[in-house]
């Protein structure tokens, strides 16, 4: 229970943070003698049925997995494993003095606890990632279901410095164009349940 509470502790923490880590080194606007790394945007979607049942679970005789892919900016992002995402020479990550954001495309995780249904081992369908210190007026990606259903997620980003030259960032994320923003988390989380007959529809955190 307390590795529980902590976990949960850590991830509102960056969840209200923005995203947002530092390092003392050179000048940002403002003036002051901080380097700041921001961390990347990410859509994460956890998929569930009407009877709570994981539709990415690969063992769960009726899931998703081969039924759901991603359309950004014209083009087709199939879901891939982790191992078929991380493979590509040109996913790793670039050693440089501050984070560069990696887009892998949508990417299939086993996630230890779900903050959204406050379960163990949901599997969860990551998209990104995306720059967290780029203005973004809304990057909107339609996700792809079975029978042809679609659903539209977007955020948008805005980056601003303080007099005192501290960032400041305004992240809304959107379902259908319908924003979220005031929903307790804020990361890109979004927990969908769908039904062949009745859709797909977007889950609030209770």
């Amino acid at each position: 229970m307390k590795q529980l509470r902590f976990s949960v502790a850590i991830l509102l923490g960056l969840c209200l943070s923005a995203g947002l880590c530092t390092s003392c080194d050179t000048s940002e606007p403002g003036g002051n003698d901080m380097i700041y790394d921001f961390s990347p945007i990410e859509f994460k979607i956890l998929i569930t049925d009407n009877d709570g049942h994981d539709l990415l679970d690969s063992t769960y005789q009726d899931n998703l997995i081969n039924d759901l892919s991603v359309t950004y900016q014209g083009k087709d992002y199939p879901l891939l494993t982790e191992q078929e995402a991380y493979k590509e020479k040109n996913n790793y990550q670039v050693h440089t003095r501050e984070y560069l954001p990696i887009f892998r495309g949508l990417v299939l995780h086993n996630k230890y606890w779900s903050p959204l249904s406050y379960t163990y081992d949901l599997y969860e369908m990551d998209f990104g990632e995306f720059s967290g210190s780029e203005n973004v007026d809304k990057l909107e990606i339609t996700l792809n279901l079975p029978n042809h259903q679609q659903v539209h997620l977007a955020y948008s980003n805005n980056l601003r410095w303080t007099s005192s030259g501290e960032p400041e960032i305004n992240r809304v994320f959107y379902y259908n164009d319908r924003e979220l923003n005031a929903d307790y988390w804020k990361c890109g989380y979004y927990h969908l349940r769908y039904s062949p007959t009745n859709g797909v529809e977007y889950v609030p955190r209770e």
